[in-house]
Order: structure tokens, then sequence, then C-alpha cells
């Protein structure tokens, strides 16, 4: 026969802290993510600009990252299954707008564009700024989250500041909230970049219909 509460027979033992646990792991690598932010590659192969691929990858990823935290937010019960996939696809995303910045700085030097184009490069760059921002308090919101799933549901890290604040109910709701909303911030700002970029490549190019 078994005694006590379920959170307490899932506690780690001996009261110690599980260091090897996904909250932490993660936590840990969307730290390392912002090592990207030194990376600045500017050209690629044949001396083609490296900004024009490197886009790609937060174009791609910040989406998926959206639209899982939405459908977790909505179904809580899958952030068990899908939290650790999520919260890397979002560590990916964050840390692959630093790279896609550096490069359209030094592509922009470059082309030495005057007039409405420059303006539209510069509205660029400044909503790009804003989703860096942005989607890196959602990259951590998405963490935070999985983690208060996991601790409010009765399994504690062992690590007692962690646990006596994710593993309020109030707090895992306002977590859930605040996702949804830096998800359709996210969402906004990186179509208002992408729009905004290919507008700056295309205007004047295309004819009028």
């Amino acid at each position: 026969m078994t005694t006590g509460s379920p959170k307490l027979r899932m506690a780690p033992q001996q009261g110690g802290v599980d260091w090897r646990r996904a909250e932490f792991i993660l936590t840990g690598l969307a730290f390392l993510g912002f090592l990207t932010i030194g990376i600045r590659i500017t050209r690629i192969y044949a001396n083609l600009p490296a900004h024009p691929l490197f886009v790609h990858v937060p174009v791609v990823l910040i989406p998926v990252s959206v639209l899982g935290a939405l459908i977790c937010a909505a179904q809580p019960r899958w952030l068990e299954r899908y939290g650790i996939p999520l919260s890397l696809c979002a560590i990916a995303a964050m840390s692959s707008i630093f790279p896609a910045m550096q490069a359209g700085a030094a592509l922009r030097v470059v082309l030495h564009l005057v007039g409405h184009r420059a303006q539209l490069i510069a509205q660029h760059e400044q909503a790009a700024h804003i989703l860096a921002v942005v989607f890196t308090l959602f990259t951590a919101t998405v963490i935070l989250t999985f983690s208060a799933h996991r601790i409010s549901g009765g399994m504690p890290t062992g690590l007692k500041l962690a646990d006596d604040i994710l593993g309020s109910q109030l707090i895992y709701t306002a977590l859930r909230i605040a996702l949804v909303l830096l998800a359709l911030v996210s969402a906004y700002y990186v179509f208002r970049v992408g729009d905004l970029g290919a507008r700056a490549v295309w205007a004047g190019r295309l004819p009028h219909p």
C-alpha cells in the first residue's frame, strides 16, 4: 500500500535537485542560443549575400513554433508530449534570428540604398529588432510554461524556488495566457518583417497593373 500524495512520491530522491531534467537542459540551451549574436557571416558560396539564405530559417521555424504554442496552450495535456520539441524549435528559431540580422545589416551597407527603398529597409530592420526581443520572450515563456505544466502537475524539480513559483496553478495559467499573447505578437512581426523586406526588394521593379 502506498501513502502520501503523488507529488511527494515523485519528488527527487533525498531532496536533491535533478539537474538532468528537461527544464534545466532547455534553459541552458536557450542561453547558449545567444552565442549566435556574435556570428557575422555576410557572404556564402560564390560570394552571394548570406541574408537571403539565413532568413529562411526563422521564416519557417517561427510560424511552426507559434502554431505549436497556440495548440499546446489550448490543449495543455499536449505539453507533456510535445513540450520538449516545441521548446527546441523555439530555441532554434530564436538563435537563427541574430545571424540573419547581422547578415542583413551587412547587406544594407553594400547596397547603398536611397529614397523609398532605404526607408523600407530601415523599417524592416526596426521590425526585425522588435521581433528579436518579442520572440526571445516567447521562447522563455515556452520553456517556463512547459516547466510549470510539469511542476504543477506533480513533478517537482527539487529546486525550491522554481518549484514554489512554477508549482502554482495561478502562475501556470498566467504563463499560458502570456504564451498566447506573445505567439500572436511574434506572428504579426514575422509577417511585418517579411513584408517590408519583400517590398524593399521589389519596389519599383514590378510593372503596375
